[in-house]
């Protein structure tokens, strides 16, 4: 992408990085740059581009899966998906999650969801099910070593996605992706390079007993993970909520 499409929205970054970075994609989209189908760059690449971090790409991308125009794929990065007639439902969408303070409540949803998740993940998990969470586990592992803050959060984001897929219940993944999105997307200012080195062993070690429960079908213990993986991620990432 040239220069000079770039610096064209220079005059927006000041205002709001993140929404910046939405009227890009948006662009390029309109423009015929990328058309549905076609896969983003990398959200280093695109941050690197635009001369931001990749908090506000994250934040872009989140509110742009939001209205149906990216459409994030487990591994495999962000495609297009849809197109977009204006710019004011990317702007509502950027400030609704800015504003927003239900994370407790998305938070209550997301663990009752999940929990069913898992129970069926665990009886219908085929084996490419079970090596794209370890894929996922992984990624966790290796953004906690690197006390990376974002790659974490993709990283975990990608785990819970993964798990949706495993169950093989088209209504609840579509339940649970936009509350995973949103989350994401909150929790992106109070997961920091602190919170990942002071509970790095928390971080990796909870997503692997999931994993092991799943590979394993310990229906037994499923439910009881579950809810010790939400307290505990409450009681890390909710205290200021």
């Amino acid at each position: 992408m040239k220069e000079k499409e770039v610096s064209s929205f220079a005059i927006h970054a000041v205002e709001k990085k993140s929404a910046f970075v939405a009227k890009w994609v948006i662009a390029a989209v309109k423009e015929g740059r990328w058309k549905v189908g076609d896969r983003l760059p990398p959200e280093r690449a695109i941050a690197e581009q635009l001369g931001v971090n990749r908090t506000a790409v994250r934040e872009a991308l989140s509110s742009l899966q939001m209205v149906e125009l990216i459409e994030p794929r487990v591994g495999d990065g962000n495609y297009v998906s849809g197109s977009i007639e204006g710019e004011n439902d990317i702007n509502d969408a950027l400030e609704a999650i800015a504003e927003s303070d239900s994370l407790v409540e998305i938070w209550v949803i997301r663990k009752k969801l999940e929990i069913i998740i898992a129970r069926l993940a665990l009886r219908k998990a085929k084996d490419e099910d079970i090596r794209e969470l370890e894929r996922c586990v992984a990624a966790i592992e290796q953004a906690v070593n690197d006390v990376d803050p974002d790659a974490y959060l993709g990283a975990n984001s990608d785990f819970h996605r993964a798990l949706a897929q495993a169950a093989k219940n088209p209504f609840l993944w579509r339940s649970v992706q936009p509350l995973i999105e949103i989350t994401e997307h909150q929790l992106v200012r109070k997961v920091t390079k602190e919170t990942v080195r002071a509970h790095r062993f928390y971080l990796v070690d909870m997503h692997k007993m999931i994993l092991d429960a799943i590979a394993n079908h310990d229906e037994e213990h499923i439910v009881e993970i579950m809810s010790d993986h939400f307290r505990s991620s409450e009681a890390v990432f909710l205290k200021e909520a």
